[in-house]
Order: structure tokens, then sequence, then C-alpha cells
């Protein structure tokens, strides 16, 4: 499948780009999603409510801030139909999504999060 594996995280950026280092512990959600299962991100960087900071698909990685993040999570990760992933919200294959509701719900307002897109072509 080709497609996207989205990862949310508490961790840092630095935390997240030491592969001995990553915290399973500190992930709010994870996902897969099709080729244009990244649009909602990108759309978060157009709308300057994340950064980019890589772009080279293994990861492509993000920063960006809980109150940004935390309602799209709370709204929930629509399953795909049809292979559409629109840009508004968060999509992804069934059978993939991963939440966990009480770190989402412990982030503070303004806490950083890292968001990090894996390519699986």
């Amino acid at each position: 499948m080709s497609g996207w594996w989205t990862i949310i995280s508490t961790d840092t950026p630095e935390q997240m780009a030491d592969m001995t280092q990553v915290n399973k512990a500190a992930f709010l959600a994870t996902w897969e999603a099709g080729l244009s299962g990244a649009g909602w991100i990108a759309q978060q960087c157009h709308d300057g409510k994340a950064t980019q900071l890589s772009s080279n698909g293994f990861p492509n990685r993000y920063t960006t801030s809980a109150d940004v993040i935390v309602p799209l999570l709370q709204a929930g990760i629509a399953e795909a139909r049809e292979g559409e992933f629109p840009q508004d919200k968060l999509t992804a294959w069934p059978g993939t999504i991963t939440m966990h509701g009480q770190r989402i719900a412990a982030c503070a307002p303004g806490q950083l999060l890292t968001v990090e897109l894996w390519d699986q072509a």
C-alpha cells in the first residue's frame, strides 16, 4: 500500500529524530492513510498553524501546538471511504487507527507537539 503512516507525539522533534530514544508512551495517535492522506497537515502549514521541519518522507516532520491538533483528534479520525482523504479532517484506512484519549485530553493548551508522516511507498 502506498501512502503515509502518521504519528502525533508529545516528544520533541529532537527526541523523535533519535530512533533509539522514541517513547511510544508519548504517542497521542497513529494511523495509515493513502497518498493524499497528508493533505490535512499541508493545509495546517499553509494556514500558518504548523511548521514543516523535514520533507524527505523518512519522515516528513512538523511541529504544531495542542490547540491545533487536539480538537482534530477529539473530533475523531474518520475511516476513508473509497480512498478519499479530505484535507479538512483526519482520515485513515480502516483498522489502522490508534488513539490514546487520556493522553490527548492531558495535553496543555499551547503544548508543542510533533507530527511525523512516514512514506510507505
